[in-house]
């Protein structure tokens, strides 16, 4: 998401380096804690499925399909935004699902993340 924020363009190592970890932690989330069960901690939506729900907004927002190809994952999704509420779930991620939309940061906050922002990123 920083790329978005920032406006900055990410190098094709970079990306395709993010998006092989990226599939690794979600092949690890449906094997080690979903497994075959309904939320990630048993029957009922926790704590936890909304905390990994929030994190994995954030490449949807950016514009990676998390849960395509993954219909476990998928359907994990779908209980957990109808556990919540479709309106609710919607709503609180709004803001994350519309940053690729968004005009990159203003100048002076750039320039004041930039340094944070590439120490993270390398």
């Amino acid at each position: 998401m920083f790329p978005v924020f920032l406006g900055e363009p990410v190098s094709p190592e970079m990306l395709a380096t993010t998006l092989a970890e990226l599939d690794v932690t979600l092949q690890l989330l449906e094997d080690k804690f979903l497994q075959n069960k309904a939320f990630l901690i048993g029957p009922h939506v926790s704590l936890a499925d909304l905390v990994a729900i929030t994190e994995l907004m954030h490449p949807v927002g950016a514009g990676c399909q998390v849960f395509e190809g993954r219909p476990k994952l998928a359907a994990w999704y779908r209980r957990v935004e109808a556990a919540v509420g479709e309106d609710l779930f919607r709503e609180a991620h709004e803001v994350i699902l519309k940053a690729k939309d968004s005009p990159p940061a203003d100048p002076t906050i750039k320039q004041k993340l930039m340094p944070a922002v590439l120490a993270m990123i390398r």
